[in-house]
């Protein structure tokens, strides 16, 4: 495949890059989300993990949560030398809460991000663009709220356009730099939470606003809906278009399932966001705790 032929951007980081446009998030990049931080104020932007609770994508599991040892274990009798101690386990999809997805989650014609072939990808993980390959996230973070009184996701099913981010953009006069992360409100976790919305149906960015959030030099894109971009896609041949266009094509990861209701309160349009995958061997996702400091 020529350079012409190639999709978005492969092979502009290199033909063995395996962490797309996190290439963009330099030492610059961290100071500038650093420079965002004016009271110190921290809010976390992630979902509580509860046993059997969602909201979760339709076909995966809700996380299980199970105790080996609680207090009912001494209570009946079993002894310890000087202690005694608890301990549990989860059992969970790596997409199942708040979450970011690693290259390797998406294919198109066999191939994932820069090329690779989806066959790299077996039943014991990832061995290229896994989500060992992120690794720590520390940027600005530019805040859209698309679902503000005066906003157009009052409801779900609409389509975010580039026109309406570049527009939100100007009003909040930031200029996204290489490295930056967006962070879109559409006000589905608010809805899903008030029993107004389900998983079949949510509010997103639409395929088209690809170039834009490329073009602007992000790093990542974070929502608080299930998939970033508008659910259903409308065409069932075609189901998740904008995670082929810019997670497999152009290298920017997704991060979904953010609670950013807090957020909403502070009237900030920018953050010093963190975000530090778990260090999953071959992972095609993780979930995670991420942190924004206002």
């Amino acid at each position: 495949m020529s350079a012409a032929q190639q999709p978005g951007n492969w092979g502009r980081w290199g033909a063995a890059d395996e962490r797309g446009a996190l290439n963009r998030l330099d030492q610059a990049a961290t100071l500038r989300g650093l420079a965002c931080v004016k009271t110190g104020e921290v809010l976390s932007l992630a979902l509580p993990l509860k046993a059997g609770a969602g909201p979760i994508a339709i076909g995966r599991q809700p996380m299980q949560h199970f105790m080996s040892r609680d207090g009912g274990d001494y209570a009946a009798g079993l002894k310890e030398p000087g202690f005694g101690f608890s301990d549990d386990y989860i059992v969970m999809a790596t997409h199942g809460t708040t979450h970011i997805d690693a290259l390797a989650h998406i294919f198109r014609h066999g191939q994932m991000w820069n090329g690779h072939s989806a066959d790299l990808v077996t039943s014991k993980g990832a061995r290229r663009c896994g989500i060992e390959k992120t690794g720590p996230i520390v940027t600005r973070g530019i805040f859209l709220d698309f679902a503000a009184p005066d906003g157009p996701c009052q409801t779900d099913g609409v389509a975010l356009m580039p026109d309406q981010l570049a527009t939100a953009m100007a009003a909040i006069d930031v200029s996204p730099q290489p490295g930056d992360a967006l962070i879109v409100r559409t006000g589905w976790l608010a809805r899903w939470r008030a029993g107004a919305a389900t998983e079949k149906r949510w509010a997103g960015l639409d395929v088209s606003c690809a170039q834009w959030v490329d073009e602007q030099g992000f790093s990542l894109v974070c929502a608080d809906n299930l998939a970033v971009e508008i659910g259903p896609s409308g065409n069932p041949e075609d189901a998740a278009p904008l995670h082929v266009e810019l997670l497999r094509n152009r290298g920017v990861h997704f991060a979904e399932l953010f609670d950013l209701e807090q957020l909403a309160t502070k009237g900030r349009s920018t953050c010093l966001l963190v975000i530090s995958p778990l260090n999953i061997q071959g992972g095609v996702g993780s979930p995670i705790s991420p942190v924004a400091v206002l």
